[in-house]
């Protein structure tokens, strides 16, 4: 009854404009209610003093509105203005940036041509000058022969005279005797010695020989076999352009080179040498004599020879490409 009463009166203290607010003022007294636990009239006091504030502020003027209320809201709408980001433009496709890059790419610049130079007419050389060409050529030519043709180590004395010599015509020389006395004078005691005396040089000609024998197959096996094939070639260049070595090519013997194949008339010649028909002949008349009786053979007693001659080729194309690592140019041309 007590709390009944007491909303009538407030319900007539509110002015009839502000109807809306009685359902606001009960709510705030049943809270209070329940809050406190109270059915007494210190309940009901304490909800209308509540319910008296919350009436006070809810009818303020406009005037007597506080100023903070509206610029606090001016400036919560100007951060959050703020705050917000532009969002950036989207990118174009790379393709259709490339395909605008080529568009706009400038033309390439023609290059520039490069003007011809000038040839330079060269002088004719004087006579002079053309034989000092020649010369520094054939110079060149022959020191290059030289360098490919080897030169051999230097061999010991291998004869009990050259052994004899070399041991006394320094002394000879030295004891104030020129050369060609000393020599002589050496010729004659070589021509009185006793049979101990030349035992005794012929066997240290034998050494030096064996040494000899041992150096030199050394000396050929550090050279590989095309160095001592190109080296042969370039002694036969020595004595045919330059006479070099005399009247006879010293070839260098050597067991890995592929010896030449022979031909039919050679085999034919071997077999008549062999047969004993030619001894005490002369070797040019010889050869003479089988070369007119290979050509009065019949073709199939030549047979017999020119197979002998294939199968000998054969083994040389063989041999050539195991010593010197290539065909040769016979063989490469014949070959598909």
């Amino acid at each position: 009854m007590l709390a009944r009463g007491l909303l009538c009166r407030l319900a007539a203290d509110v002015p009839k404009t502000s109807t809306h607010d009685l359902s606001q003022l009960t709510r705030l007294i049943h809270r209070a209610a329940i809050t406190h636990k109270a059915t007494s009239i210190c309940a009901v006091s304490h909800a209308y003093k509540l319910s008296s504030a919350i009436h006070r502020r809810s009818y303020v003027t406009a005037k007597t509105k506080p100023a903070t209320t509206t610029t606090r809201a001016k400036t919560t709408v100007k951060k959050t203005r703020a705050t917000k980001k532009v969002a950036p433009k989207k990118a174009a496709p790379k393709e259709k940036t490339t395909a605008a890059k080529r568009r706009a790419a400038p033309k390439k610049k023609a290059k520039a041509k490069v003007k011809a130079k000038a040839k330079v007419v060269k002088k004719p050389l004087s006579e002079k000058a053309l034989e000092k060409a020649a010369a520094k050529k054939a110079r060149d030519e022959l020191n290059e022969l030289k360098r490919k043709a080897l030169a051999e180590p230097k061999k010991r004395p291998y004869t009990a005279w050259t052994v004899y010599i070399a041991e006394n015509v320094k002394k000879a020389v030295s004891n104030g005797q020129k050369h060609l006395e000393g020599v002589k004078q050496l010729a004659q005691f070589y021509k009185d010695f006793t049979p101990a005396e030349r035992e005794h040089y012929n066997h240290l000609a034998n050494q030096n020989q064996a040494a000899n024998e041992t150096e030199y197959k050394a000396w050929v096996l550090k050279h590989t076999p095309q160095q001592i094939r190109d080296a042969n070639f370039a002694r036969l260049a020595l004595k045919r352009k330059h006479k070099m070595t005399g009247s006879k090519v010293v070839r260098i013997e050597d067991d890995r080179q592929a010896k030449s194949p022979k031909n039919g008339i050679l085999f034919f010649m071997m077999e008549r040498r062999e047969s004993g028909d030619f001894k005490d002949i002369p070797l040019i008349e010889a050869t003479k004599l089988m070369a007119s009786e290979y050509k009065t053979l019949s073709a199939g007693e030549k047979k017999k020879y020119e197979d002998m001659a294939a199968a000998d080729k054969t083994r040389y194309y063989r041999d050539f490409e195991s010593s010197y690592g290539y065909k040769a140019k016979a063989e490469a041309a014949a070959s598909p």
